[in-house]
């Protein structure tokens, strides 16, 4: 996480045009890095951007189908990748990221390392596809808690942290509860 760290902060010292794509932001990451990439969508849900749920859940879909495959390649969809940030939402996005990947640094550590390993992670491909459908759907405030969760589980990925993985699954669940029971009231209502 340390050479990721130092990769944001350069970006954010060095400015690019009036605009910074989603493309450029995700090659920052590296194309293996599964974990980094889930974490990076899910912030990018989180920001202001008009549609960035609907938009990103796209992207989240396509993460889970490569680790589905066992693929490491970049594997995000082009309308993704098309996006354009402004340079102000890119650098609150690399500074919030940035705040992430330090205190991971601090908390994270190798532990439960085969709930990580790329042998095992198929397994998450099905909770992670439901998180992104969540985000996907327009609930008002909706993307909250499954992109923490969504967080969660890629710093788990990129520091092999099972406890993080563990975490961020205890917090969707907690989220599907909520949206369940939600949906459970207004049927009841109507």
């Amino acid at each position: 996480m340390n050479e990721l760290l130092l990769r944001l902060k350069l970006a954010v010292a060095h400015p690019h045009d009036d605009k910074v794509s989603v493309r450029f932001l995700a090659d920052m990451h590296g194309e293996s890095a599964h974990g980094a990439l889930l974490l990076f969508l899910a912030v990018l849900t989180l920001l202001p951007i008009p549609f960035s749920g609907f938009l990103f859940s796209f992207g989240i879909w396509a993460i889970a189908r490569m680790m589905w495959i066992n693929d490491s390649s970049h594997g995000l969809p082009e309308s993704v990748c098309r996006v354009q940030l402004s340079k102000t939402s890119a650098t609150r996005m690399i500074k919030i990221l940035t705040w992430i990947y330090t205190k991971a640094d601090l908390v994270c550590k190798p532990r439960l390392e085969a709930l990580s390993s790329p042998a095992h992670r198929g397994w998450l491909v099905p909770f992670i596809a439901l998180m992104g459908f969540i985000i996907f759907l327009p609930i008002p405030g909706g993307n909250g808690t499954p992109a923490v969760a969504l967080i969660l589980i890629g710093l788990g990925l990129m520091a092999r942290d099972g406890i993080a993985i563990i975490a961020g699954i205890v917090t969707g669940l907690v989220g599907v509860g909520v949206l369940g029971f939600l949906v459970w009231l207004i049927l009841r209502v109507v």
